[in-house]
């Protein structure tokens, strides 16, 4: 059984988040997928990769100046990325320029990061809260909803927000405005830490005794291990999804992986050479 991301975070740079992406205005053609390199023991990450939605043109040093960068997430004007020891939310022009890393301070272990039309959302695992805050960083909650065990990844669709818990072995859920609190949304997750949410399923990783890409539809109901692939799913540690396919970082083989939608076609060397990716994100489309 693989060690607790609990436990490991508190040595190493550890953890990850997940999320369904929102695009806005881009334009054709513009869209990528984007990782967080977390580094090892040894070697603390410094920055978020970025490479072409097909997995050419791989960049991995697309922004740098990161702290153990644990998250990341992307709307139509910006990159978001959790500093997962810094505690602090990063943030930079989509062309990954003008790069502020304390874009939002005082998170505690903030290891999950989503973003829709009017608010930013973080996991603060140490308090067992997600916090959230306006899109220009002011309007800062670090309890906006409160009393999770170990809350990691973190997603938001157009009416809730759901967060993978990895002590509970839950993915919890509540509405957009905090109220509606479900800690035990759906309850058959291993060791959860990625989160991800289309118009018809709720996505998450498990890392627990059989690593798999774990699946339900939007109501809780039928969740069911998804994609168990062998080396593709051996560490995985955060999942995205978007209009054609699924999105997750392998953490032990330093890779992104890709699948359908109805979990055929994966490729677990997608995009290589990572520095134990933990976050993952895609333009949504």
């Amino acid at each position: 059984m693989r060690a607790s991301i609990r436990a490991l975070s508190a040595a190493a740079p550890v953890a990850a988040v997940v999320l369904l992406a929102a695009t806005g205005g881009q334009a054709a053609g513009a869209r990528h997928v984007y990782w967080t390199n977390n580094g090892t023991n040894d070697s603390h990450g410094t920055t978020v990769g970025r490479a072409e939605l097909d997995g050419t043109g791989a960049d991995q040093s697309f922004i740098t100046g990161a702290s153990s960068p644990s998250a990341v997430a992307v709307d139509s004007g910006h990159v978001y990325w959790a500093n997962l020891f810094a505690g602090t939310i990063g943030r930079a022009e989509l062309d990954g320029t003008g790069a502020n890393p304390s874009f939002i301070t005082g998170a505690d272990i903030p290891v999950g990061v989503a973003v829709d039309t009017n608010h930013i959302y973080w996991t603060n695992a140490n308090l067992g809260t997600i916090g959230r805050a306006n899109l220009d960083g002011t309007g800062v909650d670090q309890n906006f909803i409160a009393g999770a065990s170990y809350p990691f990844g973190v997603t938001v669709d157009a009416n809730h927000i759901y967060w993978a818990d990895e002590l509970a072995n839950t993915i919890g859920r509540a509405n957009l405005d905090g109220t509606g609190v479900d800690d035990n949304f759906i309850t058959r997750a291993d060791t959860p830490v990625g989160v991800a949410v289309d118009s018809r399923y709720v996505y998450w990783t498990n890392l627990g005794r059989r690593p798999s890409i774990g699946r339900a539809n939007l109501d809780g109901t039928q969740a069911r291990i998804f994609i168990r692939h062998g080396r593709a799913t051996s560490y995985p540690i955060a999942v995205a999804v978007d209009s054609s396919h699924l999105y997750w970082a392998n953490w032990d083989v330093g890779a992104i992986a890709r699948a359908n939608l109805d979990g055929t076609g994966v490729n677990g060397s997608f995009i290589t050479g990572a520095d134990h990716p933990f976050g993952v994100a895609v333009d949504a489309g």
